[in-house]
């Protein structure tokens, strides 16, 4: 078994999501809070300039920029891009089978009511045994499965094989939220914990199997002819995230007050229901089959 010797912490990938930025302020600040005997923790901000100016990105989102063919492309020269390829030599380099760290865990928060969740975009063994400890030690916390929405992982934690987000909400942008942050923490250090037993003889528990939110698809909003939202989240999902559909659900209405229903697959859970930042993605929820899987 190899022993974990580096993991990484990362906030302000999205610089208007405070939590993972003020924690990096605060491990900076407090180095010895996420410090651990068998093994190293860094901590970095990543993208500067978003959190200076409390936007999302600068040009581009930095969390859909870690494709191998974008690291390897010099002539794309935008702000996010450069700088992820510095991110990704001082983690990576991606696909390296010895990479600077061997574990990336990144702060999100979301506008969307989901409480605690992981979001996983990897088949690598560790993440999930990773996860099902955590879902052990903070029962609340779901655990949800997408590989994003490019052919290559674009996640900064795809730069090693191992890795995940974490994502909590909801959260406004630009906004601090107490509880959340310290729940933020919490998770950071079940996931410290365990890699502590993982490289000590104290580590003998493995898990077979875990309960996940698989992605499915994303739906968009309703349209009109010049490709307009015109309708909105229905008030019965707009705080319900993991929300399990039915046909004949209402899951919009327009602004008449008509509603719209869904009429998909019965089962799947709502999940990221009209968060902010997926406007501009034409995503006005995933939809995800919940399962349990073998790891």
């Amino acid at each position: 078994m190899k022993r974990i010797q580096k993991v990484a912490i990362t906030g302000g990938t999205h610089g208007n999501e405070l939590t993972g930025v003020y924690l990096i302020k605060k491990f900076i600040k407090n180095p010895n809070l996420v410090k651990r005997e068998s093994f190293e923790t860094i901590f970095m901000h990543t993208n500067l300039g978003a959190i200076e100016q409390c936007t999302r990105y600068v040009d581009k989102d930095l969390n859909r920029t870690f494709t191998l063919d974008g690291l390897n492309d010099n002539s794309l020269t935008s702000y996010e891009d450069i700088i992820a390829k510095k991110i990704n030599q001082e983690l990576g380099p991606k696909g390296s089978d010895n990479p600077n760290v061997d574990f990336v865990m990144d702060l999100h928060s979301t506008t969307s009511n989901m409480g605690l969740s992981i979001c996983i975009s990897t088949e690598d063994k560790l993440s999930w045994q990773v996860a099902a400890y955590v879902k052990e030690m903070i029962p609340e916390i779901h655990i949800f499965s997408w590989k994003g929405d490019t052919n290559d992982t674009s996640f900064i934690s795809s730069i090693p094989p191992s890795g995940f987000t974490i994502e909590v909400g909801s959260i406004p942008q630009g906004v601090l939220r107490a509880d959340m942050f310290f729940e933020t923490e919490r998770i950071i250090q079940a996931i410290l914990n365990y890699f502590e037993l993982y490289n000590s003889d104290e580590h003998t528990k493995k898990y077979n199997k875990i309960e996940i939110y698989d992605n499915v698809k994303a739906i968009d909003f309703p349209r009109d002819e010049q490709n307009s939202i015109n309708a909105m989240v229905h008030p019965t999902l707009q705080e319900n995230g993991y929300f399990k559909l039915k046909k004949g659900n209402p899951i919009f209405v327009d602004l008449d007050g008509n509603e719209i229903l869904y009429d998909d697959i019965d089962g799947l859970y709502a999940l990221f229901i009209n968060e902010a930042a997926y406007y501009e993605k034409g995503v006005a929820m995933c939809l995800a089959e919940k399962k349990t899987i073998e790891i």
